[in-house]
């Protein structure tokens, strides 16, 4: 496998300079995006998959999305996105649990160089405080795991985009307030980070999202190595806005 567009995308994680990443789930859906790219502008640097989509496109909840599923819709955008010359990344949920490395060896193989690999379990959802999420210890180590599976196959550089979700979590975990809750969300980005993550995607879930107070807090905190999902409302940040932060 080819480091090359590891490389690519690696580089394209720069403060101040926000790379978007519109997610898709299917051929029909890439080729839209990639269509936006011609011989004399390139706005679409690199694309990403989205696991809820892909499971919304097939009729089932997110959760009950299976590694076979997920796989089968990238190895059907992957050569479109290779043609493109662009590099993939996709959305691998929490790596599937024991199954990691097979997920990680079977995406690298159909020539994704990046995942977002996540700190909750799925099948637990958000209701339940930290039992939703694993340990830091135990997260980090994943994340370690994923660049060493990558790296053999390969990819040395490959982009683990390190999502936490600590606050997805609904209720927050008992008698924590915001600020506790914000606090413990930098201790768990600092350790993926410090684990091999490129960049740290705090997931407030798609009604919540994060505040701008929070992305400040988040982006000072983290030397600016955070993803967010951009909000649809006009309470949502814009690109431009995000960069001056």
């Amino acid at each position: 496998m080819d480091n090359s567009h590891a490389l690519k995308l690696r580089d394209l994680h720069k403060p101040h300079a926000p790379i978007v990443f519109a997610n898709i789930y299917d051929p029909a859906s890439a080729s839209a995006v990639l269509s936006l790219n011609d011989t004399n502008n390139t706005p679409v640097k690199a694309v990403a998959t989205a696991s809820y989509a892909i499971a919304m496109s097939l009729g089932i909840a997110d959760e009950d999305l299976s590694l076979e599923q997920n796989l089968d819709a990238i190895a059907r955008i992957a050569p479109l996105v290779r043609a493109a010359g662009l590099p993939l990344s996709a959305d691998l949920k929490d790596g599937y649990g024991m199954r990691i490395v097979e997920a990680i060896e079977r995406a690298v193989a159909l020539g994704v160089v990046g995942a977002n690999i996540e700190d909750s379990y799925p099948e637990r959802g958000h209701a339940r405080g930290m039992e939703c999420l694993r340990s830091i210890e135990d997260q980090a180590a994943r994340i370690r795991l994923v660049k060493l599976v990558a790296s053999e196959a390969g990819v040395r550089h490959f982009v683990v985009n390190a999502r936490t979700d600590m606050l997805k979590l609904d209720p927050p975990p008992q008698g924590w307030s915001h600020e506790m809750v914000l606090a413990e969300t930098v201790r768990r980005g600092k350790a993926y980070l410090e684990a091999g993550a490129t960049c740290v995607f705090v997931w407030g879930g798609s009604q919540k999202g994060i505040t701008r107070g929070d992305v400040e807090f988040l982006v000072k905190e983290l030397d600016g190595r955070v993803a967010v999902r951009l909000a649809g409302d006009e309470q949502g940040l814009s690109v431009k806005q995000l960069a001056a932060i």
